[in-house]
């Protein structure tokens, strides 16, 4: 059945050709016309859910940072530099020059 509808969708497609694939058949105008330089006017429930969203992303990645900031800092604890020698670290000695 759904193979059937998509060989008949695959043949109106071939038969219109190649002018009919770029149309576009869209009612009416753009829902949000285009304007130089100007930025577009955003609905309050756009502004709502847009603050909505970045303050869970926000809360989302903090809470993951405390709680496992593991993940990101690494599992070990870091390496003590000061008890590095001068050979670990490539310094040649004072007395070479």
């Amino acid at each position: 059945m759904a193979l059937s509808r998509l060989g008949r969708a695959a043949g109106r497609l071939l038969r219109a050709g190649s002018g009919a694939l770029g149309r576009r058949h869209a009612g009416g105008e753009a829902h949000i016309r285009p304007r130089y330089r100007q930025f577009p006017e955003l609905t309050r429930a756009q502004v709502i859910r847009s603050e909505l969203l970045s303050g869970f992303m926000w809360f989302w990645i903090l809470w993951h940072f405390w709680h496992s900031s593991d993940m990101v800092l690494g599992h070990f604890p870091y390496p003590d530099s000061s008890a590095w020698t001068d050979e670990e670290l490539g310094i040649p000695p004072d007395d070479a020059e």
